[in-house]
């Protein structure tokens, strides 16, 4: 319920806004001076103060002055005779919401009330929505410094794992056995995918602080590396990966490493989420100034009210109990935090029962004869 205290040393006019603005819903008292308005403002808080300029003893500016020091949460309106409006402008510049001459009509009254009251709300709310964004950015914050700490963490003891394996899988320390070398091939398989995970962390840190570099990048290459390092995961799943790239598909500027990482999530999601026996087919082509690489997998689909989730981070299409895929959900957040960050676009296409196919637009660097046309245009 709104509130309001008037203060006013005529009793009457007093005795009648009181009444006046109970009519209108709201928690109304009354105070004959301004020490009375300060001993009442001490046991219940009200959203604005109605008082009158001229008083005996603490008038309306020292009332305004005390109310500000030591509730700031308080609205106050003035009123005044013709004769004191002068001061009454004064009062704005101290603070007052506002002042009204006497005589005036309820009407009057009641509308300035109430706009000050809704700005008192809206006020209140910015506070509180300020407090809250203070909060969420520290939490932000301190997520992003887990994430990074934890990530380097588990990257050290995982470098020395997959050092060991190594050499252990290349008979460094004796000859290994057919069951051995099945178990030790196991253990680096699940080591690497452990990685990929932690990379796609870091990079999730690192693409809400950094800017991308701009070194000359051949996606071809990139799209070769990403393929190989996942020639494990299809012979384990019984999917066909194959690469249809156009020969001699110029470069694009950017990070090379963290490009990379785009296309291995995105290879890597057609083949967690494909069939037995499915097909990924990985294409790239040069199309109206920029690269158009896509990536699509032959089974399975993805519901409509699930494909908005699919960019969100920690988010897959089915983050239920049973999903049959495991990860962290960084896969496709990352790659579109990365494409952005290139200044390209990536989009997701999920058909019923015809797999998902993911198109990554990138853009190409100007070509000396752009550079020149540019240059004559200015």
């Amino acid at each position: 319920m709104p509130s309001i205290l008037i203060v006013d040393d005529e009793r009457g006019l007093l005795s009648s806004l009181v009444m006046a603005f109970e009519t209108q819903g709201y928690r109304s008292a009354g105070a004959a001076s301004g020490a009375e308005a300060l001993d009442l403002l001490r046991q219940t808080p009200f959203d604005v103060v109605l008082t009158d300029l001229v008083m005996p003893g603490m008038d309306g500016l020292a009332l305004l002055d005390r109310v500000h020091a030591d509730f700031p949460d308080t609205e106050i309106i003035l009123m005044t005779g013709g004769a004191t409006v002068e001061s009454a402008v004064r009062a704005l510049k101290g603070g007052a919401y506002d002042y009204v001459v006497k005589p005036f009509r309820l009407a009057e009254i009641y509308r300035i009330v109430e706009r000050c009251r809704e700005q008192h709300e809206l006020r209140r709310e910015n506070i509180q929505l300020s407090e809250v964004n203070r909060r969420l950015q520290e939490l932000d914050r301190l997520k992003s410094n887990l994430l990074s700490a934890i990530s380097h963490e588990f990257r050290t003891p995982l470098t020395i794992m997959n050092g060991w394996l190594d050499l252990l899988l290349r008979g460094e320390f004796g000859p290994v056995s057919a069951e051995q070398r099945e178990s030790l091939t196991a253990v680096q398989t699940s080591a690497i995918r452990l990685g990929r995970l932690i990379t796609n962390l870091l990079a999730f840190v690192d693409y809400e602080r950094s800017e991308v570099g701009a070194a000359a990048v051949n996606v071809d290459a990139l799209l070769q590396k990403a393929a190989a390092e996942l020639a494990s995961d299809c012979t384990e799943r019984k999917v066909t990966l194959g690469l249809d790239v156009t020969p001699g598909l110029p470069v694009v500027h950017g990070d090379g490493e963290h490009l990379r990482l785009v296309f291995l999530n995105l290879m890597e999601n057609a083949v967690k989420f494909n069939e037995p026996g499915g097909m990924v087919v990985v294409t790239a082509r040069e199309d109206a100034g920029g690269l158009e690489i896509q990536v699509a997998n032959s089974h399975g689909s993805i519901p409509p009210e699930h494909v908005e989730n699919l960019l969100q981070p920690f988010m897959q299409g089915d983050m239920g109990p049973r999903r049959r895929a495991g990860g962290l959900g960084l896969g496709l957040a990352v790659a579109q935090a990365i494409v952005d960050a290139h200044g390209g676009d990536l989009r997701v296409e999920a058909g019923e029962e015809q797999g998902t196919t993911v198109r990554v637009r990138l853009p190409l660097p100007p070509t000396a004869h752009d550079a020149a046309e540019k240059k004559n245009e200015q």
